[in-house]
């Protein structure tokens, strides 16, 4: 089965996520500009970068020399690079579903991922994480009260195809995760919704420097990636 991710159209999952009484487009852009700051590194991989909401922040800092966006659908990646031209000379697209194969992962300082862990699960967030090999990782989860993940709105029926795929995200199952692979929780901190629900950013850094991404990567499955250094 064919990931729903691909389906679902860029217009509708961002016209929803920038809702009044969702509010999550415009609060994300904010927490990304937070996130690309907080570190001093020369290279960020966003995973599920969708439309590149957020990416706008990193015109303004020329120390990040290397930027790459990682999406499962090609249109949006296609929309992420024409909508920041600032941008072109240190962005780049990557292709790739993390649940199948990571071998186009590039390396990277810093990884952040906003919404994204719901959609892949903790196994192979983290084995995507150690292909990469980051110093740093940021990552925003969100926590729902009584309502659905996904919110009501006009755009919901054209959301619902996510439902298979999506499942509920914990910050202790999530750092029990990324600590199996090296790396400690260091920061959180949680935004409220207008409809309630929160989004929690947790940071986590590497314990040692390792040395970048891992000769023998595998999936939760035993799944050797191919060529993982490239």
């Amino acid at each position: 089965m064919d990931n729903p991710w691909k389906e679902v159209s860029l217009d509708d999952y961002e016209h929803h996520m920038a809702l009044a009484n969702v509010y999550q487009l415009q609060t994300l852009d904010r927490i990304m500009s937070e996130q690309f700051s907080a570190h001093a590194v020369e290279s960020v991989a966003v995973l599920g970068v969708a439309g590149g909401n957020g990416l706008g922040n990193l015109i303004n800092i020329p120390a990040v020399k290397q930027i790459y966006g990682i999406d499962i659908n090609p249109s949006y990646l296609k929309a992420s690079a024409e909508r920041y031209p600032q941008l072109a000379e240190r962005y780049r697209t990557v292709l790739a579903d993390i649940n199948t194969d990571c071998s186009k992962l590039p390396e990277a300082e810093l990884v952040v991922a906003n919404l994204f862990i719901e959609y892949v699960g903790y196994d192979n967030f983290a084995h995507a994480v150690e292909c990469i090999g980051p110093k740093y990782v940021s990552c925003v989860i969100q926590i729902d009260p009584a309502e659905d993940f996904v919110s009501d709105s006009p755009y919901t029926s054209h959301l619902g195809i996510l439902d298979r795929i999506h499942n509920s995200v914990n910050s202790t199952a999530l750092t029990s995760a990324l600590n199996r692979k090296g790396y400690v929780l260091v920061r959180t901190t949680s935004t409220e919704l207008p409809n309630r629900k929160i989004f929690k950013r947790l940071d986590f850094e590497r314990l040692s420097e390792g040395n970048g991404k891992q000769p023998s990567c595998r999936h939760a499955t035993g799944q050797v990636c191919k060529s993982v250094l490239s």
